[in-house]
């Protein structure tokens, strides 16, 4: 299955996107520590409805999440991309 929690870090402002009567918006986060030098540490998070409201509403960049969703990989020939789709959001407070 690819269901999963991940504890993100906020790196860049949202991207509006519009699929069909959707609005989503699209944030580029990464993990707090990496373990390894060459693993990559940035993923995108895929965000709609009250996610998407709540997101636009309460949270900035810099700002760690705790994230559930459903991963998906999107594979050619020079480009591998990371996307979640986000279920549940939680803030996290890292110390």
């Amino acid at each position: 299955m690819n269901h999963a929690f991940f504890i993100v870090k906020v790196v860049k402002s949202p991207i509006h996107l519009m699929f069909k009567d959707y609005e989503t918006i699209e944030i580029k986060v990464e993990f707090p520590t990496s373990r390894q030098k060459n693993s990559k540490n940035e993923i995108l998070l895929l965000l709609w409805g009250d996610h998407r409201d709540d997101f636009l509403k309460y949270y900035k960049v810099q700002d760690y999440l705790l994230i559930e969703g459903i991963i998906t990989l999107n594979a050619t020939n020079t480009n591998k991309e990371v996307k979640v789709t986000v279920k549940k959001l939680y803030p996290f407070l890292l110390l």
